[in-house]
């Protein structure tokens, strides 16, 4: 890489630009710990304001004691607005290790910096908010039908008519709440993008790398600045889980299903982005076996015919090579490569804030010695 690379801007910035980011700009609203209070203030404190003046503290208690509002209105806005810093930070710093180490060649650099300004355009792209936008507007949609179908909890709607809450919260809090979601996961599918344009850069990947990973070990740490959205999303999850239990008998075992297949959608989410990087790091593994049993078997037979004299196998026709090396710590290091790099050493940022909500939920339902086993066995110790 030449030495001007280095002073390149190798961060992504995937938090910056759109639509979004310049509306919040313009309204004063850019530093996310004061833009998540107002989104808390709009999407939960304005329900309650709205019920306390049409329906007492009775319409208040109501909303107040309902799992899903406490979860999709408060909590997973403000979540999802302070989660913005620690992802783009984590990300950032992914794609400066990746072009500072340097693992790109340099005859692949030009097209790493061409995916790199891809990333940018497209986290930028005001079409993509725009689909965040209306698929928010659709869920709403969905969920005024719903509503109006029976199935609206007693604060937001009564006799098939919404509440003046239930309406605030349709049309301001779950259509920000869907936007605030659809708009993290767009970041995700841009990173995932990037990710796959890097894949086809020649790397510089090497089998005996320390970090076991053929050198891309850091990549699996990235999840780590998602525990924020993990907690957000798991917390809604949890909300809704727990309002399905509500009529079903709880057992230890439909318990451990549950929290099992969430933690698998969790894994997946974080796991696809570098399944292409994973694929590599398997040909790579696969390539320095073979290559390394092809030579240690030179070496051996080299090292036995000159202690013995001969080969107790004898081959006709003995490679002519002036030099045989002993391969055999290359060969230890290929079997010992993993293409693992979300794995067990840093696996736990994802799975305590996946799995935290749905303790909570679970300790409702089970108690604390049924959920111990549980825990552990979820979290693999």
């Amino acid at each position: 890489m030449a030495a001007g690379d280095t002073d390149q801007d190798t961060r992504i910035r995937i938090m910056h630009g759109g639509p979004f980011y310049n509306i919040v700009s313009m309204l004063g609203l850019r530093k996310p710990g004061w833009r998540a209070f107002v989104f808390g203030s709009f999407c939960w404190t304005m329900p309650v304001l709205l019920l306390l003046a049409t329906q007492g503290r009775y319409g208040a208690r109501l909303f107040l004691y309902d799992w899903g509002a406490w979860a999709k209105f408060l909590i997973a806005p403000i979540l999802l607005t302070l989660t913005e810093k620690p992802i783009s930070f984590a990300l950032d710093e992914c794609a400066a290790i990746l072009f500072r180490t340097p693992l790109v060649a340099s005859q692949s650099m030009s097209d790493a910096r061409q995916a790199l300004s891809n990333a940018r355009d497209r986290t930028a792209a005001w079409g993509a908010e725009a689909g965040c936008l209306l698929l928010a507007a659709a869920a709403s949609i969905l969920n005024a039908n719903n509503f109006l179908s029976g199935s609206a909890p007693g604060w937001a709607a009564s006799e098939g008519r919404l509440s003046l809450a239930g309406l605030w919260c349709l049309v301001v809090s779950n259509t920000l709440y869907w936007f605030l979601l659809a708009r993290m996961v767009w970041k995700h599918v841009v990173w995932a993008g990037f990710l796959s344009d890097i894949r086809r850069c020649h790397l510089r990947l090497a089998v005996t790398h320390p970090d076991g990973h053929g050198g891309l070990g850091f990549m699996g740490l990235y999840p780590a600045g998602y525990t924020l959205f993990t907690l957000a999303v798991s917390s809604v999850t949890a909300a809704g889980i727990g309002h399905v239990m509500q009529n079903d008998a709880v057992t230890p075992t439909l318990f451990t299903i549950v929290g099992a297949g969430w933690l698998v959608i969790v894994l997946l989410y974080y796991a696809m982005p570098l399944a292409g990087l994973a694929a590599d790091i398997s040909r790579l593994k696969r390539k320095a076996v073979m290559l390394s049993m092809a030579k240690a078997t030179d070496f051996e037979r080299k090292q036995e015919r000159t202690l013995l004299g001969e080969n107790i196998f004898a081959d006709e026709v003995e490679p002519e090579t002036e030099e045989f090396r002993d391969v055999k710590p290359l060969y230890k290091a290929s079997l010992k490569t993993s293409a693992l790099l979300i794995n067990k050493g840093n696996v736990l940022p994802v799975l305590v804030p996946a799995l935290l909500p749905l303790l909570v939920v679970g300790a409702s339902y089970l108690s604390y010695s049924q959920l111990g086993p549980i825990v552990k066995r979820l979290l693999l110790l």
